[in-house]
């Protein structure tokens, strides 16, 4: 019913739809989202109000040219579908310094290594996009102006919470409308040159509920601070080919395409009143927009609990991948603390290997992407049948024990492809 609502009142469109109108949706749905986090500082690193002088140390985990290699390996093992989302590229890397994006970071190579980079995934015909924040402001940016901060009732700014910092200080959150007018507009004319093609991502936007901005300069409803972020999500898609960011909230459903976790932590405990997980937004969004399913199931292919492939088959996601997903200091490494590094080649081919075997799998169900999910129904614990609008099911066993339905057994930590004939959509 959502779904219909949703639909008829044209707050999105299947993908189907969408990909005729942007067709690089199409190009990227066959594969992994691959994220490489180049350099970051320390986070938390203590130094809130950073400037030139007192910027704490960069670390590099890889160059521009050395993520070249990093392609070239995925293109020898027969990896012939990717996305690429460089992050930390950006002045100051990860985090560092927004909302200033440039220089591009000299210590990677700088703007002509990361042109070499771009070009070189469009000879191998890979998508190639990047990742910024245009949510936050930090004081060491250039273009830092307390003007553009998004203010609370009684006029302070606003840092939910985040009183240790994060890389490039303390974070204070930019009001939408003047985040977009002042700085997202202008970056994404600065970037039309380095050659992203792709599904642009932009942090945090849809992770976080928008926030009211109590600014005299720009005040904005909870609402109306939704939808400018929104148009920042569109521009990206105007700009770079489609548009995503980290979670799940759907006031920008209309402007969003690719979704890095449905939901955060999917192994927390549940309340008692709760029995199970019901995925009723992946049955409403599943055919509109691409997601991975929660933070475990990033770096899936690496990790040794082999239920979780299945676990984001069973909802219908995505792979993701990640070089260099533990950064935090602290050493909260929410996306789990299997990596991928590429530090020495014998690293590179390894990790490639297992991505190159989790891709293999997802060849067998890709074209689901762009078919509803019509029924999710748990058959036992931790097996379950999910049906498609084109009526494709699929038996799904995460148990370590084998499961017969209908005369049919799937082995444990399998799955099994049936075709049954199509059902109306809802």
């Amino acid at each position: 019913l959502y779904r219909r609502y949703q639909l008829e009142r044209g707050a999105c469109l299947p993908l189907k739809e969408r990909a005729k109108r942007h067709p690089l949706l199409a190009e990227a749905a066959p594969g992994p989202e691959v994220r490489v986090r180049f350099a970051w500082k320390p986070s938390p690193n203590g130094v809130l109000e950073q400037t030139p002088e007192n910027e704490p140390p960069l670390h590099v985990a890889l160059t521009f040219d050395r993520c070249g290699e990093v392609l070239d390996e995925f293109r020898r093992q027969g990896i012939d579908k990717a996305e690429f989302c460089l992050v930390g590229w950006n002045r100051s890397g990860h985090d560092g310094a927004y909302p200033d994006l440039f220089p591009v970071e000299l210590k990677l190579g700088g703007e002509e290594a990361l042109l070499r980079l771009t070009r070189k995934a469009r000879e191998l015909g890979y998508l190639m996009t990047a990742h910024t924040l245009p949510v936050f402001g930090f004081s060491l940016a250039g273009r830092y102006n307390p003007d553009n901060l998004l203010r609370n009732r009684d006029g302070s700014d606003n840092h939910n919470g985040y009183h240790q910092g994060l890389s490039g200080g303390m974070p204070r959150y930019l009001c939408p409308k003047a985040g977009y007018e002042q700085y997202v507009v202008q970056d994404f004319k600065d970037m039309a040159h380095l050659g992203f093609r792709g599904i642009f991502y932009e942090d945090v936007m849809s992770i976080e509920r928008p926030l009211s901005c109590y600014n005299p300069l720009h005040p904005l409803s909870s609402t109306e601070a939704g939808q400018w972020r929104s148009r920042s999500l569109a521009l990206a898609r105007e700009s770079i080919g489609g548009s995503s960011s980290e979670g799940a909230w759907d006031f920008c459903v209309h402007d969003l395409d690719y979704v890095l976790y449905t939901h955060f932590n999917l192994d927390k405990p549940l309340p008692a009143i709760c029995d199970r997980v019901i995925p009723f937004w992946h049955i409403v969004y599943h055919g509109i927009l691409l997601y991975n399913t929660c933070c475990a199931t990033v770096n899936q292919a690496l990790k040794a609990d082999r239920s979780l492939p299945l676990l984001n088959l069973e909802f219908g996601g995505r792979p993701a991948m990640y070089f260099y997903s533990r950064f935090k200091k602290t050493g909260s490494n929410w996306m789990g603390e299997e990596d991928l590094t590429c530090d020495t080649d014998e690293q590179l081919q390894r990790g490639v290997a297992r991505i190159k075997a989790d891709y293999d799998e997802y060849r067998k169900v890709r074209d689901l992407q762009f078919e509803f999910l019509e029924e999710h129904e748990l058959l036992a614990e931790k097996v379950a049948r999910t049906r498609y609008a084109n009526g494709t099911v699929l038996l799904i066993n995460r148990s370590p024990e084998p499961y017969t339905w209908e005369g049919e057994v799937i082995p444990p930590l399998s799955y099994v492809r049936r075709d049954e004939r199509p059902v109306a959509s809802a």
